[in-house]
């Protein structure tokens, strides 16, 4: 309501009706006058910060009853009612006597019979339920961020929630479980009686912790170490059962490793002590390997881990009474053998002068007559071959008997190394994809444009990737940075968006993704920035934490006077009104989140308001993202947000669909 009318509606009225309202209601309630002076507290108010104010409360000002820094928050929002001459909302922390309140605070502007403007109030305690929603956040976010799977089923015995350390273990995702029943898993290999005495003792309110033998989407099998527990409602009732398992695959096959050669070789038992759970596999594998040559026979031990491209490349090696030799890669032809070979299993073969062999005069003078090869695999894929180079004949008993305790060594040296191997493999071929993707320029630009909403016209463009394959942008950007080449695809993907991007209305601005580490390393995207005549905003999301504000604002400013800056996804992650303090940005986008529903969501919309007023303070200004519907945008335009951008606007498309308008 503007001031105008306020000045005509009979201010006795609205003061008598709102103090009738506010008497008994068990919120607490105010009105000052144009001075700030008190003239009405209701009796919650009063039981609540009476000691504060004092039996003479009446005309005193928030100055008169609280420290200055509070005192003066509080008029700020008294003036910024009288000054915009509409209803405002705040949040407030009040020290009181049992510690810090936050309170919600709705003032309004109220006339005060002699044409002028005071403020009345409303201010609900939240502090409880801030509390509650934090707690279960925090809750929220361990659960989601555990390492063990946690899984909740309903009385029935139908799962209700599973989180991502569930898929990750089993393969299976929550959309395909939810609403299954945790048998899915089951191998078979435990018997029906194992199920029973679960199921008794769940019912009968008691929890159940045992080694389950499961069945992953692949087929393939894994041990869980698991413990369940009922959940009882309110009124002790069992309602629910929870599940926390941990995939304890590797260490309960290690564990009946380690006892089967307790037994049969003493030498195993002081290599697993050797070893550290921080080393390299190259120093794992050096350490077996010096181990393997105490064994009586042994004269040389091997072990080599095969690479993407069938090659064969040793990481230890170690030769009776000699320091640890150099490590030399086979032939080409000899790799390939070793690897076809190791697929059937270990073998024994004699030993014979190879030519080529790196290490021929090495072994023709320690007297080896025979190898014996075991291939190293993790959950039995071939990784690697360890191979013991001995001192018997193929064919005598004593190099046979080398046989078992040869691929004892290289179960242990696949079940310590083979998790590391692996995901050095993984990222060689994530490394491999990315740099593919980038060689052949296998994506493309699209844009979508930002409109002002007030004059229905497109004032700037985003320009967003699409890859050829149709994969995830997201996924594809975070496969890069997790092999080392988001830098790298972030400029490819950037430069052809600005050479497109030449075809678009001058006018326009161009509103570019980068992340904060590419802004904070300068040259690269100075170099792609720099021969662009129009003028671009870099847009950083709020899932990226700035490690540095003063580096990155440092970084910002030598992209020159036409680059800009604007703050993505407001609300949904690392972008605090803090964040957005520190930067400065020309522009903040607010998430989607926001934008949904605003039309029947009070909250959301004092909230778009409030950033209203916080992006007008600091010198930026706001774009609504997401805007989907009509009445989304009805009510952002009544808002006063200027910008906005979404499928009803425009969806995103190649240069083509635009320059053609």
């Amino acid at each position: 309501m503007k001031r105008e009318a306020l000045s005509r509606t009979p201010a006795a009225t609205m003061g008598v009706v709102f103090r009738r309202l506010m008497d008994a209601a068990p919120v607490a309630a105010f009105i000052k006058d144009a001075n700030g002076g008190y003239v009405y507290a209701n009796p919650h108010l009063l039981a609540t910060l009476g000691r504060h104010m004092g039996t003479d409360w009446r005309g005193k000002t928030d100055a008169d009853m609280w420290p200055p820094d509070a005192a003066a928050l509080m008029r700020s929002g008294d003036e910024a009612v009288m000054r915009d001459g509409g209803p405002q909302v705040f949040s407030r922390v009040m020290t009181l006597d049992d510690g810090p309140h936050t309170v919600l605070l709705v003032e309004f502007p109220m006339p005060t019979g002699e044409g002028r403007i005071g403020v009345c109030g409303v201010g609900v305690d939240i502090t409880e339920y801030s509390r509650r929603d934090a707690e279960r956040d925090r809750l929220a976010a361990a659960i989601d961020q555990a390492t063990e799977a946690v899984v909740i089923t309903d009385l029935d015995a139908r799962i209700t929630y599973v989180n991502p350390a569930f898929e990750r273990v089993t393969g299976y995702t929550r959309g395909e479980v939810v609403g299954q029943n945790p048998s899915l898993l089951k191998s078979g290999l435990q018997t029906p009686w194992f199920y029973d005495a679960m199921w008794a003792a769940l019912t009968n309110g008691l929890p159940w912790v045992a080694d389950f033998v499961n069945r992953r989407k692949d087929g393939t099998l894994f041990t869980e170490e698991a413990s369940i527990s009922p959940i009882r409602d309110s009124s002790g009732a069992i309602s629910s059962f929870v599940a926390v398992e941990r995939d304890v695959t590797e260490e309960r096959a290690l564990a009946e490793r380690t006892t089967l050669l307790a037994r049969q070789r003493a030498l195993i038992k002081e290599t697993i002590r050797g070893l550290r759970t921080d080393d390299t596999p190259e120093a794992t594998a050096q350490a077996i390997c010096r181990q393997v040559i105490n064994v009586t026979g042994v004269m040389a031990a091997r072990i080599s881990l095969f690479e993407l491209d069938g090659s064969a490349s040793p990481i230890g090696f170690a030769v009776v009474g000699k320091a640890d030799p150099i490590l030399r890669k086979p032939s080409s032809l000899r790799s390939r053998q070793l690897h076809d070979r190791s697929v059937d299993g270990p073998w024994i073969e004699p030993w014979t002068r190879r030519r080529g062999h790196p290490d021929n005069q090495l072994l023709a003078g320690l007297g080896v007559h025979s190898v014996v090869y075991a291939p190293v695999r993790d959950n039995r894929q071939l990784i690697g071959l360890l191979c013991v180079d001995a001192e018997g004949s193929a064919g005598a008993t004593d190099v046979a008997e080398l046989l078992p305790a040869v691929t004892e060594f290289a179960d242990l040296a696949g079940a310590l190394i083979g998790r590391d191997v692996n995901q050095r493999a993984e990222v060689g071929r994530g490394r491999d994809r990315i740099s593919e993707i980038i060689a052949r320029r296998a994506f493309h630009p699209v844009f979508q444009p930002i409109v002002d909403i007030r004059r229905h016209r497109v004032v700037g463009y985003e320009a967003l990737t699409r890859f050829d394959s149709g994969s995830n942008p997201e996924v594809i950007f975070a496969e890069a940075d997790t092999v080392g080449l988001g830098h790298e695809l972030e400029t490819a993907t950037l430069r052809v968006a600005l050479e497109a991007s030449a075809a678009l209305p001058r006018s326009a601005w161009l509103n570019l993704n980068a992340s904060p580490g590419l802004v904070i390393a300068g040259e690269p995207l100075q170099s792609i920035l720099a021969g662009s005549k129009r003028r671009l905003v870099l847009e950083v999301t709020e899932h990226t934490a700035i490690e540095s504000y003063p580096v990155f604002r440092e970084a910002m400013a030598a992209l020159g006077p036409t680059v800009t800056l604007a703050v993505d996804d407001a609300g949904a992650g690392f972008a605090s009104l803090r964040h957005i303090l520190e930067l400065r940005p020309a522009f903040v986008k607010l998430d989607r989140w926001l934008v949904a529903g605003l039309e029947s969501d009070d909250a959301r919309q004092a909230m778009v308001v409030g950033l209203r007023h916080f992006a007008r303070a600091t010198g930026c200004r706001l774009i609504a993202e997401g805007i989907e519907t009509e009445s989304e945008l009805a009510v952002l335009r009544s808002l006063d947000i200027p910008l906005g951008q979404g499928y009803l606007l425009g969806r995103p498309a190649p240069i083509a669909a635009w320059v053609h308008e």
